[in-house]
């Protein structure tokens, strides 16, 4: 199923055309954009960190781990794709196909696949690979600069629109953005977590457009369709938490555009209801949809996720851990091992938890964040508190991040997953750190 893509020496001088060519074409649209927008001034450099990311990713899968998912992605989308270009007009059917209704066994690039592509998520990210080999020659290492180049995309347009808000910040963004090395590591090759990161900067960028900047209204539309269906085509959990966030962050934008405060505490019960409603319907909507995803099965899910894991690391020697001995999946369960769910995502392994060198990296940022929220704790105390609740794209990235953090910490049971699973919480939460470190010395200096 894992077997090794063929990469020949041509592959290599193929993705390096493809990023000369790419990078004519980016750097033509930087400096256009650039003499209007001083936003673009690390443009280049983003792209090709996301670049350095994917094939970073690429090298440690092919000459180190030996294998992995991206293997299997990458393989069944290839032989998809030739299974369609034999008979196109019939065949390209299969791309607005759902595994509900295939019989995989008539399909010959299905051959010894066919429990791999039951999940829907994985039939999705197959699809989405099979296109991106329509361009590349089917070559895996220019399909990996092409999942690169989609996933600095999405993230560019999140930190794009976040500089707008805070250019005085726009070197500190970058480096929240674009300078953490497992969001560049998991979330630039060809995998799963690469598609819903680049998704969620989308989503994020689009609704900052329409509630804040009131620009690019259709496009932002369509941006807002299109990433939420391959989210919940792929991660659907991840929707259960972000749009209720961004929910929450829309109300508190409104709220603040309405300048007559009668009108607004008219108006904020009103839209906080309407927005409270349309999030549940929205997420009954998406549960109804997410097979093993769906609340209803939510503890069956998450205790599945955790035997697998457990599994996993046992069994080929990854990094395990657990929250305790006394772990259950019921609504009271879980909510005992908050505190211990947001340290594991956030700041383990600890080094002496590290059994092997992929892990390292998470140990080494962990160790880091963790000292410094410690320093800011600290420094700030209650300011710092004061500050969170004050600001509203503060309290939405830190109530995103917190809560998907829960999420994944509670569910993975195995450091490898966690390294891929947490990247958006991860992201997130550094940037909220970095405008809260930027909020808190302007009010700290106002006071004095």
């Amino acid at each position: 199923m894992s077997y090794v893509p063929d990469i020949w020496a041509f592959d290599y001088i193929l993705a390096f055309c493809y990023i000369v060519i790419l990078s004519i074409i980016f750097y033509a649209y930087k400096r256009k954009k650039s003499q209007i927008d001083s936003n673009y001034e690390y443009f280049m450099k983003a792209l090709y960190i996301k670049i350095f990311g994917g094939l970073g990713f690429m090298f440690l899968t092919v000459y180190y781990w030996g294998g992995g998912d991206t293997y299997s992605y990458y393989n069944t989308g290839r032989d998809m794709l030739t299974y369609i270009i034999e008979d196109p007009l019939e065949r390209y059917k299969l791309f607005f196909s759902s595994v509900e209704n295939m019989n995989w066994y008539k399909y010959k690039f299905a051959f010894n696949r066919h429990d791999f592509l039951k999940s829907s998520a994985n039939f999705t990210t197959v699809k989405i690979t099979a296109i991106v080999n329509m361009v590349c020659f089917q070559s895996y290492v220019v399909s990996t600069v092409i999942y690169s180049v989609i996933s600095f995309l999405g993230v560019w347009n999140m930190y794009y629109v976040f500089c707008k808000i805070y250019p005085h910040l726009r070197k500190q963004l970058f480096y929240a953005f674009f300078f953490i090395p497992s969001v560049i590591l998991w979330g630039s090759g060809i995998l799963k977590d690469t598609i819903t990161l680049a998704s969620v900067g989308f989503l994020v960028y689009s609704f900052m457009n329409i509630v804040i900047f009131k620009r690019k209204r259709w496009l932002s539309f369509v941006l807002i369709i299109i990433a939420t269906i391959t989210i919940a085509s792929v991660k659907p959990y991840i929707l259960y938490i972000l749009y209720p966030c961004l929910f929450i962050w829309v109300q508190s934008n409104l709220k603040a555009l309405i300048q007559s405060q009668f009108l607004r505490r008219l108006i904020a019960p009103l839209v906080a209801i309407a927005l409270i409603v349309s999030s549940y319907f929205l997420t009954d909507q998406l549960s109804q949809s997410a097979g093993k995803y769906n609340l209803d099965r939510i503890e069956g899910t998450l205790e599945g996720f955790q035997t697998w894991h457990t599994t996993v690391s046992e069994t080929k020697h990854q990094s395990g851990y657990t929250l305790g001995d006394d772990m259950d999946f019921t609504a009271t369960g879980i909510l005992k091992k908050i505190p211990a769910a947001i340290e594991v995502t956030f700041f383990r392994p600890y080094p002496w938890e590290v059994y092997n060198a992929s892990t390292l990296l998470g140990a080494i940022e962990g160790t880091l964040l963790m000292f410094f929220v410690i320093y800011l704790l600290f420094k700030y105390r209650l300011s710092l508190f004061r500050v969170i609740s004050k600001n509203k794209d503060i309290t939405f990235l830190l109530l995103f991040s917190i809560l998907f953090g829960i999420s994944v910490g509670i569910s993975s049971y195995n450091f490898g997953a966690l390294s891929r699973y947490k990247i958006p919480a991860q992201m997130f939460f550094v940037i909220a750190l970095v405008l809260i470190v930027d909020k808190t010395n302007k009010e700290n200096n106002s006071i004095f």
